[in-house]
């Protein structure tokens, strides 16, 4: 089966969106075709590289669901050094250009054709200007399409932007962290077990013969992590640590279907079609975020049971695969989210873009924000507030820790950067609303 670089636009009538999904559908059928051979010794992304890092556009902004997955393995597929990828324009923009020969990759994001109950098409622009009211009478078909990406290495950006990769650079470069065993170490999730800071119990200090999320009791049971601990080189002991945090992110990924958290499908037994896809909804999560941690997440040997039905369910339905990763990106992000709370208390990067406040914004994308400020209120609570495109977006309260930062800054321009790295984070349901086209196109 291919390997991902024939993939080709076509024209409307074909479907850039479909070819795309097909394609993602034949990459994730022949990784688990792979994984059935018993010989097979990496998970399903691949094996570390020293860096580590979710898919990101040359900009900074993270891509999501199918594309950062996809991204992903197709980064290992193709021995790419770093997950960051950028459009013709963008190289064009940085006075760079895609290598002679070079295929692109496609990233997809969701679009919608409306019309009215004449047939009249209704544009964007219109449907958003609409009230709630005078949308019930439209007919609204949501589509897929897809656009070109093509990763730095297919590029010359090394050779006419050389401080902006070795940022990146310097950015993905995962630092090698032992426990005192010699274990893969990772202080973000060893805090969130010590301070139980994730959403349910988490008990791994306790002998265990599996790990498991009881959905009855709400909590996850793993092995204690030395039970992991079965190897006698010192590269393979290191191995048997991220066994146990890719088990943990399994488990806690099991841990966000319930109603009040993601409410996935819940119900079935072992060996059925609801149970499937959960199981296929946690590896996948485990092991999106495990890559972005630097390690590979190996299959479980209860899920290696399903890979002939989802082998089959992917080759009768590709679009079945969007249906999943859409639940992926759900529990990625949540998790993640959590994670990056303890890396910042730590004084460590955060995993996602969104959660940096130093995060620089690419020129071109940069968010119009008006009238930002940072206050503190007579009650003692930080609130900011902006206007962006001129809509005032109202006050929201802050952190007091991202607050006190701000104040203690002494340089305008650190200030200014970190007062709009702020406001973009917190209003960001608020600009999706407002719209920008290119919001779109990391969002699927």
């Amino acid at each position: 089966m291919a390997s991902g670089t024939n993939f080709s636009f076509p024209g409307k009538s074909e479907g850039a969106g479909q070819v795309a999904l097909d394609r993602f559908a034949e990459m994730m059928i022949e990784r688990m075709e792979q994984m059935k051979n018993t010989e097979w010794k990496k998970g399903w992304i691949g094996g570390a590289n020293g860096y580590a890092g979710l898919p990101q556009n040359v900009g900074g902004r993270n891509y999501s669901g199918s594309n950062s997955f996809f991204l992903q393995l197709y980064t290992e597929i193709k021995g790419y050094q770093l997950p960051v990828y950028l459009t013709f324009k963008q190289a064009h923009n940085l006075k760079a250009h895609v290598l002679k020969g070079e295929k692109a990759f496609p990233v997809v994001y969701w679009d919608m054709l409306v019309k009215d109950k004449n047939g009249r098409k209704v544009s964007s622009d219109e449907y958003k200007a609409m009230s709630k009211e005078e949308r019930k009478n439209l007919d609204v078909i949501p589509f897929i399409k897809a656009f070109p990406v093509y990763n730095i290495d297919q590029t010359n950006l090394r050779e006419v932007q050389p401080e902006r990769v070795q940022k990146l650079l310097d950015k993905f470069k995962a630092p090698e962290l032992r426990d005192t065993y010699g274990m893969y170490s990772h202080p973000a999730l060893d805090q969130m077990i010590r301070q139980q800071s994730w959403l349910c119990p988490i008990q791994a200090d306790k002998r265990e013969n599996k790990a498991y999320y009881s959905h009855t009791h709400d909590i996850v049971i793993l092995p204690m992590k030395s039970q992991f601990n079965i190897s006698s080189k010192p590269d393979e002991i290191y191995r048997d640590g991220m066994e146990f945090y890719s088990t943990m992110l399994h488990e806690m990924a099991h841990s966000t279907m319930t109603p009040e958290r993601l409410n996935r499908e819940s119900g079935g037994r072992f060996g059925d079609a609801k149970y499937a896809k959960e199981e296929l909804v946690a590896e996948l999560t485990a092991a999106m975020i495990s890559h972005s941690m630097g390690f590979d997440s190996r299959i479980t040997d209860n899920s290696a049971a399903y890979l002939d039905s989802w082998i089959e369910e992917l080759k009768q339905e590709p679009k079945f695969i969007i249906s999943v990763m859409a639940d992926v990106n759900k529990a990625s992000e949540l998790i993640l989210d959590h994670v990056d709370k303890q890396r910042l208390a730590l004084g460590e990067q955060p995993y996602l873009a969104k959660n940096d406040p130093w995060q620089p914004m690419d020129p071109n994308e940069e968010i119009p924000f008006k009238n930002a400020a940072i206050l503190k209120t007579r009650s003692g609570d930080y609130m900011i507030r902006a206007s962006y495109d001129g809509v005032d977006l109202g006050m929201k309260p802050i952190e007091k820790s991202t607050a006190k930062t701000y104040f203690q800054l002494t340089d305008i321009k650190d200030k200014e950067s970190f007062l709009h790295m702020t406001a973009r984070k917190h209003y960001q349901s608020e600009i999706a609303g407002i719209g920008k086209s290119m919001s779109k196109s990391l969002s699927l």
